[in-house]
């Protein structure tokens, strides 16, 4: 999560303006999670390194597969691992909202006010150093869309976000924009179980041991995007 702006008084000390990214991975089989997890943490470390500034508007929060669903889905799983988008309805945590997002029963919760934007590329290259727009094809890929569905979610009409009446979401409906990613990435995939978990290693080890690079990964040409979405939140429930 990158906080963009906070404001100071009243009303507005709990009010934040906050980046969320979402790396998408088209993987070639499913993974676990942890691997899942893994090649977010590289991914992570890869764009902070080519940032010239030392921080990166890439950095990813979640990771989400686009074609097969992490194999240990139904059991327990790092709060950065999203299930398949496609089978769980596409509402998603936000701004790290990791404790509960879809009962929405932690009071420390980031609640979306209203969404600012909502975009999203896909990398052209395997060093996610080139990049393009993914153009809006679904209807229900546009911030107005996903706008209103903050506004139902809140009247507790539609089981949504496991919609509880009166109470602003802390998860995000963004089902038309992972349609949209998922349809502009190419036939290239990712083989995100290539590495066990056991042979991992991260950067900064303090075994000082080689740690593993983005070019231990088989990546296709196209196989990678990022979706990122601005939110007005509040942090009280």
């Amino acid at each position: 999560m990158t906080l963009l702006a906070g404001m100071d008084l009243g009303y507005g000390s709990q009010v934040q303006i906050v980046r969320t990214n979402y790396l998408v991975v088209k993987d070639s089989a499913a993974a676990t999670s942890q691997q899942c997890a893994n090649f977010l943490d590289l991914y992570n470390h890869v764009v902070s390194q080519n940032a010239r500034a030392g921080g990166s508007l890439l950095t990813a929060d979640y990771i989400v597969c686009s074609a097969n669903a992490p194999s240990d889905v139904s059991t327990a799983k790092p709060s950065n691992v999203l299930p398949l988008v496609a089978t769980s309805g596409a509402n998603v945590a936000f701004g790290g909202n990791h404790a509960n997002p879809t009962s929405k029963k932690d009071g420390t919760q980031l609640r979306a006010l209203a969404v600012l934007s909502l975009t999203a590329v896909e990398f052209t290259d395997a060093t996610f150093t080139a990049g393009a727009y993914v153009p809006v094809v679904l209807a229900d890929n546009i911030t107005a869309q996903v706008g209103a569905e903050l506004l139902i979610d809140n009247m507790g009409a539609v089981a949504d976000d496991t919609a509880t009446t009166g109470l602003i979401p802390s998860t995000l409906n963004l089902d038309g924009m992972f349609d949209d990613m998922a349809a502009a990435l190419g036939t290239g995939t990712v083989n995100l179980n290539s590495i066990a978990d056991a042979d991992f290693v991260r950067h900064g080890n303090a075994a000082g041991t080689t740690p593993t690079a983005l070019s231990d990964y088989t990546i296709g040409a196209n196989s990678v995007g990022l979706v990122s979405v601005v939110v007005l939140a509040r942090t009280s429930a």
